[in-house]
């Protein structure tokens, strides 16, 4: 009806074309759009947040004119999100909420016209986390893996044996998108004397391994690190607009997150400072830079504590504005509005870290303390290894992953 009016308006108009008033129209709806979604990113990024309902506030918030396929999507992100909370993902809240702004910012970038960046799939779970070959077939015929996005990845099964790499991705099921299943037992994985390792990978990027337990296991050598990264500087490009806020905001958000690549841990940064009113200059974007490498033989089996920050305000002078982070983040500086043109010039936006806490574990044909404990705590190792491994290893001490759980 608004369409109709609109464009009957526009043809009693001289000088006015059709195609001018249906971009105008459309172009409004997707200014709106965008807004709506800029706005819910920004409160999400709040630990408090409630995310489901910044989530059903933005679906009812969009413009009527937008087209259907962005409510549809934008729907589909909560009810992905919801789901996972029903599960047995044990995936925390920070977790989802972080999820749902990298969703809604590729839907955005879709609104935008411009290529969304690929979402990697986001593990939360593993259990176990090493198979013991001592229990019979039936109590280690599968690996479950709990976390994000599976169906929108493809990822990789390799089983490493002592004598090669065999390809076992078929075996792995995807019931949902927050849950996989790898089958250990009949028409599965097939395990032998020789296996080593199940290895998850994405995009060449090894994402997960699950370590085998043969008859007299080795326990691989491991250490804890505490590094203390360096400050990273970002100034994103710029993206919209003229450049120059002109004391219109901008309003600032921005996420870090930790990732560990096994062989790496990056850091990744998403900032975006957007005006307040049109033509919307914006400056937005993703930086990932790697803030530790491990030592040779090594690799980085955990981040302790947590891997994600965020933070949103608006600007509101021409000064740099410094914020306490949280997490894995020390304190934000940003550098919004200022003399001349801004975005793609001069707004940016500091992270000073603090110190991470590292689980490294040799390479090689061995089984982690961490494997380890996570099948005892699972139930799903032998008296008989794990009797083997106290005396191999008489100093390992069968704390729990979850200290929660040993006060329960």
């Amino acid at each position: 009806m608004k369409i109709t009016l609109l464009l009957g308006a526009c043809l009693l108009m001289t000088q006015c074309g059709i195609k001018d008033w249906i971009d105008r129209l459309f172009s409004d709806a997707t200014t709106q759009a965008v807004n709506v979604i800029d706005n819910a990113i920004a409160d999400l990024s709040f630990e408090s947040a409630n995310w489901r309902e910044i989530m059903e506030k933005a679906i009812n918030d969009l413009p009527s004119d937008i087209q259907s396929t962005i409510r549809t999507e934008m729907s589909d992100l909560l009810n992905r999100a919801v789901a996972a909370t029903g599960a047995e993902v044990r995936c925390d809240t920070d977790f989802l909420r972080n999820r749902l702004a990298q969703g809604l910012q590729n839907l955005k970038a879709k609104l935008l016209n411009q290529e969304p960046p690929p979402l990697e799939p986001q593990l939360c779970n593993v259990i176990p986390l090493a198979v013991d070959m001592g229990l019979s077939p039936d109590r280690r015929n599968k690996i479950e893996f709990y976390g994000y996005d599976f169906d929108k990845a493809k990822i990789e099964v390799l089983l490493e044996n002592s004598n090669g790499t065999l390809d076992v991705s078929n075996t792995l099921d995807r019931p949902t998108h927050y849950h996989m299943t790898l089958n250990l037992g009949g028409g599965g994985v097939n395990l032998g004397s020789n296996s080593q390792r199940l290895i998850l990978r994405w995009n060449d990027e090894v994402i997960s391994t699950i370590g085998i337990i043969q008859s007299a296991p080795d326990i691989c050598a491991s250490r804890t690190v505490n590094e203390l990264p360096s400050p990273i500087s970002y100034t994103p490009p710029h993206t919209r607009g003229d450049r120059e806020f002109d004391g219109n905001g901008p309003d600032i958000t921005t996420r870090v997150r930790l990732i560990n690549r096994r062989n790496r841990v990056d850091a990744e940064i998403f900032f975006e400072a957007k005006e307040t009113k049109s033509d919307w200059t914006t400056a937005s974007g993703t930086r990932t830079v790697t803030v530790y490498t491990p030592d040779s033989g090594w690799e980085v089996e955990n981040i302790v504590g947590p891997t994600e920050s965020s933070y949103a305000y608006r600007d509101n002078d021409h000064a740099l504005d410094r914020f306490p982070g949280s997490g894995p983040v020390r304190s934000y500086t940003f550098m919004g509005d200022g003399g001349g043109d801004d975005a793609g010039v001069h707004t940016r936006v500091e992270v000073t870290f603090n110190s991470i806490r590292l689980e490294l574990k040799e390479r090689g044909d061995c089984i982690s303390e961490t494997a380890i404990r996570s099948a005892v705590e699972n139930k799903m190792i032998s008296p008989e290894k794990l009797m083997h491994i106290q005396k191999v290893k008489p100093n390992f001490k069968l704390k729990p992953l979850n200290p929660e759980k040993e006060q329960q």
